[in-house]
This record gives structure tokens, C-alpha cells and sequence, in this order.
């Protein structure tokens, strides 16, 4: 395989994976706010910068809600918003199109045209819930075809290394940003105990609250909560998971070769495995330390995977 055509699947499979969890995480918060126990997290300024932290932008001095959601959802100026994503990954497919299935093209060209077409004044006024599922609906057909139609080979490890690279690295954002909004609660006044709406917030971002409530069955507290979106093997939005995910699909890549400590299969097993034997209490008074460590070892990874595969 071209290296041209690997970093194509590569970046196209990265890219879903970020429109997706962008904007499952705008939908999510921003209506959760009706919702709302705690008088903190009815304000509608409150809202706008957990969605503004999540996408990376730390200033929204002079910003009026309509301009965030503008920038956040259909701004092409702005390379992290969902659009810039969408549209980077049928540029990505397109460059790959001769080893993808024509199912994959065309539900990712659909994907492509729903979301570009859609009415930014609609988006603004009554429709940021119906676009933001949109872009959940569409992804998880596109997912559908990536996994049920093509062979399950080189080029599909490639892209599912992106994807799970990619998610790993935005379910750290995912908990960051919810960690700074239940700082700034308590920042208020409000007790530990109150925050159980801001958990199960969090839980509903990633899609996880059935299931972790299936597993735990109690109420979501912040020991459980970032137990399982940290650790849990079996939650498939975890950081475990995603790194078993990377492991496992680099490994089909590289087929497996001698883990010398210097490798990038080293790398990626090393942190497998400080993962696969943490447990919560060995970081529970520095999770943002855990978390950041963890986000510069995939960052890492990631530009190594491309400098050894990807690079033409």
C-alpha cells in the first residue's frame, strides 16, 4: 500500500471520529442545561465555554452565542469545527478511493452533502439539535460501512488506528472539559454530593450512562465515573479500550515485529499496560496529570505512526 493511501484512510478515519464526539458533546451539554439541579449550570455563559473548551478555543470575549455556535458547528474558517472535519474526511476518502468499498464513498459523500447543506439560519435558531444528530446518525452509518464492507486487512487497521487514536485523545478532552465545569460548580459553593447531574452529564457525552449504570448500579459519582471512562476494558468509549484498540491494530500493520524498546509497538504496549494494571486510587488526587501524560504519549504515538507509515 502507498504511503499516500495510508495516510488518506489514516486522517479520514481521525476526522469522523472528531466530528462525532464534537458534536455528540455540544448536543449534549448544551441541553443538558435545561435540565439543570444547580442554578451554576443554567447559565447560558457556563455552557458556551464547556463547549468552547472542548474545541480548543479559551477566549470568548466579544462572542455572542449565535458566533459560537456558528464557529464550533459551520465555520470553514475554523479547521476544528465539525464541518472543517467532515469535509477534511471526504477529502481524505477521495484520496483513498480506489481501496475503499463504494458503499463507504458514497455513505461518507452523503454525510458530506447533508451536513454542508444544511441551513446555517436554521442551524442558529431552532436546529443545532437536529444537526448535531444528524452528524451522529451519518457516523454511525459511515462506521456501519467501514466495518461491514470492507476486508478486514491492512487498509481497515489503518483506519480504525485513526479512529481509535482519535478517540482516545478526545475522550481526554471529554474529561477535561467536564472536570473544569464541576471546578468552577464548586467554585460556587456547591458540595461534592450535588454533582451527580455533572457525572452523569459526562457518562451521556460519551454514550456510556446505561452501560455504567449497568456495571456499577448506583448512582454516578466522580471514583466510578472516571474509573470506567479511564479503565474499564470493556466500555468501548474508555481510554483502556482505545488503547488496546491502537495495540491491537498496529500490531496487524506492523505484523508484529520484535518490540524493541525503541519501537512504536513498545511505546503503544508500554502504556497499554500501565492502563491495563492502574488502579483508580494510584491517581485519584492527580487526574489531570494521569490525563495529560496520557494525551502526550498518543500524541507521540500518533506522529511517529505517521513518520514510519504515513509520511510521502
Amino acid at each position: 500500500m502507498l504511503s499516500r493511501v495510508a495516510n488518506n484512510l489514516y486522517w479520514m478515519g481521525r476526522y469522523i471520529e472528531r466530528a462525532e464526539h464534537f458534536a455528540r458533546y455540544s448536543k449534549q451539554i448544551y441541553f443538558s442545561s435545561l435540565d439543570a439541579p444547580i442554578l451554576k449550570t443554567y447559565d447560558r455563559n457556563f455552557v458556551l465555554e464547556s463547549m468552547l473548551y472542548m474545541a480548543g478555543i479559551f477566549d470568548m470575549e466579544g462572542m455572542e452565542e449565535k458566533d459560537i455556535l456558528f464557529r464550533i458547528g459551520l465555520d470553514t474558517s475554523n479547521t476544528n469545527s465539525i464541518i472543517s472535519n467532515i469535509t477534511f474526511a471526504r477529502e481524505n476518502a477521495r484520496g483513498a478511493r480506489n481501496v475503499i468499498s463504494t458503499e463507504l464513498w458514497e455513505s461518507i459523500n452523503k454525510y458530506y452533502h447533508l451536513a454542508t447543506s444544511y441551513p446555517q439560519e436554521v442551524y442558529l435558531t431552532t436546529g443545532l439539535y437536529e444537526f448535531n444528530q444528524l452528524i451522529l446518525d451519518q457516523t454511525s452509518i459511515v462506521s456501519s460501512k467501514i466495518y461491514g464492507t470492507l476486508l478486514h486487512d491492512g487498509e481497515w487497521a489503518i483506519i480504525l488506528l485513526g479512529m481509535h487514536i482519535e478517540r482516545a485523545l478526545q475522550i481526554i478532552r471529554i474529561i477535561n472539559s467536564k472536570l473544569h465545569d464541576i471546578y468552577k460548580i464548586e467554585q460556587t459553593g456547591h458540595p461534592v454530593n450535588e454533582m451527580s447531574f455533572e457525572w452523569t452529564t459526562l457518562l451521556r457525552c460519551v454514550e456510556s450512562f446505561d452501560m455504567n449504570r449497568k456495571f456499577y448500579r448506583s448512582i454516578p459519582d466522580r471514583e466510578q465515573v472516571l474509573e470506567f471512562l479511564m479503565l474499564n476494558p470493556h466500555c468501548p468509549r474508555s481510554i483502556a479500550y482505545s488503547l488496546n484498540g491502537i495495540r491491537r491494530y498496529e500490531a496487524k500493520i506492523s505484523q508484529n515485529e520484535s518490540p524493541q524498546s525503541n519501537t512504536i509497538s513498545f511505546k503503544i504496549g508500554k502504556l497499554y499496560e500501565q492502563y491495563r494494571y492502574l488502579s483508580f486510587d494510584e491517581y485519584k488526587d492527580d487526574i489531570y496529570g494521569l490525563l495529560n501524560y496520557t494525551q502526550d504519549r498518543i500524541t507521540e504515538i500518533g506522529a511517529e505512526l505517521e513518520k514510519k507509515y504515513l509520511s510521502f
